[in-house]
């Protein structure tokens, strides 16, 4: 298996990194929403 240079490994993980945050980010989101919108109900 051929050796991968250290600035293509991390630009791929960095890349991976920024795919995983930005997918964390809209789940917490959707997750704050449902949650506003429960607190909302329960309130009313």
């Amino acid at each position: 298996m051929p050796k991968m240079s250290d600035s293509r490994r991390k630009r791929i993980q960095a890349k991976q990194r920024k795919a995983t945050n930005a997918l964390q980010r809209a789940q917490k989101a959707a997750k704050r929403k449902r949650n506003d919108a429960k607190a909302g109900a329960a309130e009313g």
